[in-house]
């Protein structure tokens, strides 16, 4: 699957060009996930898990390291494709609004990083 990018629009109504995270940039905080749900296979399956059961998740991947501030702050700053851009001036929305895309939740409107034939 390729990595994908997509213009963001801010609050202010300006745009940044974003790409998702790699496969490489990822594995860390995905080994940190899979550790929480190894911890926590006694539950069965998260689909099935009480507020608490997932409460407990959260709290491990959190001691573990991969807390959303984690991701945010391992992913965001390698994903904004502007050189200029100076990511302190992001709201905590528009850092969540990056997030969701930089991580894969959501591709919709995105186009391949690298759209040239091969």
């Amino acid at each position: 699957m390729p990595v994908l990018k997509k213009e963001i629009e801010l609050d202010d109504g300006s745009k940044v060009w974003v790409r998702q995270a790699s496969g490489l940039e990822k594995i860390k905080i995905e080994s940190i996930q899979a550790k929480a749900v190894r911890q926590c296979r006694d539950f069965g399956p998260p689909s099935d898990w009480t507020v608490e059961q997932n409460e407990e998740f959260l709290t491990i991947i959190e001691s573990l390291g991969g807390s959303l501030e984690n991701q945010m702050t391992e992913w965001i700053p390698n994903c904004i494709l502007e050189e200029d851009f100076d990511i302190n001036k992001l709201t905590s929305t528009e850092m969540r609004t990056i997030l969701g895309f930089v991580r894969g939740d959501d591709p919709e409107g995105a186009i391949p990083l690298d759209s040239s034939p091969e």
